[in-house]
């Protein structure tokens, strides 16, 4: 019995940490569509970097949990930390930075300070072992997951889903086919 709780508190955390990363996201889409900050280059990959970081605990939800995941989820926010901070080291120098401040700082120095947390935590996550050994077969593991946490899990995997599509789509109007501007100024897809 324990080790079914074990395992429906792995994959309910795991949810929790998608969510995170989705209100992220959305709170960034909050200033893309609401306030009409349109995003640069460097934003759209640190939300893809994001995306990749949501990516590997929607992994272990659904094909356990593997190190190969937290691996993926580590790299990711490793990866989005970079091409956060190469934006803070070209607007260090600007007095006004590009885009709206929250709390003191703008939106691409909050995700250098979130995937710092986020490396830290899931290498601290990835020391369990215990986590490893919760593999079964598929029936054991549906009896396993009691109704909330599999409602829980689908819901984060909805909203993931639904994050995924509109930053699909409002690139896609951001870019076209072609490479985004640096600084945009519209949507090329609206604008021709």
């Amino acid at each position: 019995m324990e080790r079914r709780k074990i395992r429906a508190f792995v994959k309910f955390l795991n949810a929790i940490e998608i969510l995170g990363v989705c209100f992220i996201i959305l709170v960034a889409l909050y200033f893309q569509f609401i306030l009409g900050e349109i995003p640069c280059p460097l934003c759209l990959l640190q939300r893809l970097g994001l995306l990749g970081i949501a990516f590997g605990f929607l992994l272990n939800i659904r094909y356990h949990v593997q190190p190969s995941h937290y691996s993926l989820s580590l790299l990711s926010a490793i990866l989005t930390a970079f091409v956060s901070l190469r934006q803070i080291a070209l607007h260090i120098t600007s007095t006004g930075g590009y885009g709206s401040a929250v709390l003191g700082y703008h939106m691409y120095t909050w995700v250098f300070i979130l995937c710092c947390v986020a490396i830290i935590y899931i290498a601290i996550v990835m020391s369990f072992p215990r986590q490893y050994e919760l593999k079964t077969d598929r029936q054991e593991i549906s009896e396993a997951k009691s109704k909330k946490v599999r409602a829980f899990t689908h819901i984060a995997f909805i909203i993931l889903l639904i994050v995924v599509a509109i930053n699909l789509i409002s690139t896609f109007a951001e870019c076209g086919w072609q490479q985004c501007p640096d600084n945009p100024v519209g949507y090329q897809l609206f604008h021709k």
